[in-house]
């Protein structure tokens, strides 16, 4: 039996105003311009989701259409596993399939939105698979300080999720395609371990992000300060990065707090590949020496006032000398150095007669041997698989 047009009006526009009283003045504007039925999915989902656990979701088509196109001619140059995380609505999805991504893993830890993305399997059928889990939190999966049991058991899972990841040589081409939107920096955070110790993402091979970064975690990645100076050496030695464009922001929700210093900026995504570098490996010595050169930065630049030369002559003496030699002087700061000076610096101490017996070295392998039980269970399961 169908209802009248006009009851269907009513009906339409009394549960619209009820949910339109939980959501603000500017975001219910927002809203006006997109499809009266998909506007009002939004608007229920909206206000029944635990806003504090869940990360954005994209609610524009037309923003859509641009994240797509600015990274769709890349992706496309080498496309081998593509993953895209928390997809929502699966607005992206379905443009990266128009554009002929032929299969993508949807990784969606909120089944709200499994009915919309279930659609496009009418549209694509067989082009695309959903499973549940928020790999975009994968840094608590992988939380060393969790019970022996509960540490063995998400590490299992984590490498059931990548079982279909084909494995390659770090030097090759990426093993894997990964997209996202990224507003929590413990995710980057997780990236430059991934790669220190070539698990999580990492574990197959290199693997290739393309995000849409916030503008906080994007600043903290392009300007350092005392506090997130590590992570900014480590990211600029472990990563080629390239900058596609900007979207605007209010096409995704929940909408972020715009901070008053820098309005306009704060108003954008900016879309990123991020990508560990092919040479790391030739470079610094397999993964023993990426761990042994991440330590290195640890303990020496989380005071980048200490002077390099009386610091480093306390792990091998003499060393000064041949410092010295390279122009440095006893008031070089660690904080002065540039990231080709620091890999030179390093390289030659990892040269230095008497590196292997120092107390830095030791100190490094308590480090690894920390992470070993990590490193270790992921190896076993991505084998056993």
């Amino acid at each position: 039996m169908h209802l009248p047009q006009s009851i269907h009006s009513i009906k339409h526009l009394d549960v619209e105003k009820i949910n339109k009283n939980k959501i603000s003045a500017a975001l219910s504007k927002y809203l006006e311009n997109i499809d009266p039925t998909f506007r009002k999915k939004i608007i229920k989902d909206y206000t029944s989701l635990n806003l504090k656990n869940i990360n954005p979701y994209l609610i524009n088509n037309e923003i859509s259409n641009e994240f797509a196109t600015l990274i769709k001619d890349d992706l496309l140059e080498n496309m081998s596993h593509v993953i895209e995380l928390n997809p929502g609505y699966g607005l992206l999805t379905r443009k990266l399939l128009e554009a002929n991504v032929p299969f993508i893993h949807l990784y969606e830890c909120h089944t709200v939105f499994y009915p919309e993305l279930q659609k496009l399997e009418k549209i694509f059928p067989n082009r695309f698979s959903i499973s549940k889990a928020d790999l975009l939190n994968i840094s608590k999966m992988l939380n060393l300080k969790a019970t022996s049991h509960v540490f063995y058991e998400r590490n299992k899972y984590v490498c059931e999720l990548f079982t279909n990841v084909p494995k390659r040589n770090w030097e090759e081409k990426s093993c894997i395609q990964i997209i996202g939107t990224v507003i929590k920096f413990s995710f980057i955070r997780h990236l430059i371990l991934s790669v220190i110790f070539q698990t999580g993402f990492i574990m197959h091979g290199r693997a290739i992000f393309y995000l849409a970064l916030s503008p906080t975690v994007w600043n903290k990645l392009m300007h350092h300060n005392k506090k997130s100076l590590v992570t900014y050496i480590m990211f600029r030695i472990l990563f080629n990065h390239t900058v596609f464009g900007t979207l605007d922001r209010k096409g995704f929700l929940p909408w972020q707090r715009i901070k008053k210093s820098n309005i306009t900026e704060n108003q954008l995504f900016y879309v990123v590949k991020l990508e560990p570098k092919p040479n790391l490996l030739s470079l610094f010595g397999e993964r023993e020496g990426v761990i042994y050169f991440w330590h290195f930065i640890r303990q020496y630049f989380r005071r980048p006032t200490s002077k390099v030369i009386p610091s480093l002559e306390k792990i091998i003496p003499g060393f000064g000398i041949r410092l010295i030699e390279k122009n440095y002087n006893t008031f070089t700061e660690f904080g002065e150095l540039n990231t080709n000076q620091i890999i030179d610096i390093y390289m030659e101490l990892k040269s230095w007669p008497g590196f292997k017996e120092s107390s830095f070295l030791s100190s490094a392998n308590i480090i690894r041997k920390i992470c070993d039980p990590y490193v270790n269970i992921q190896e076993n399961e991505v084998n056993q698989l």
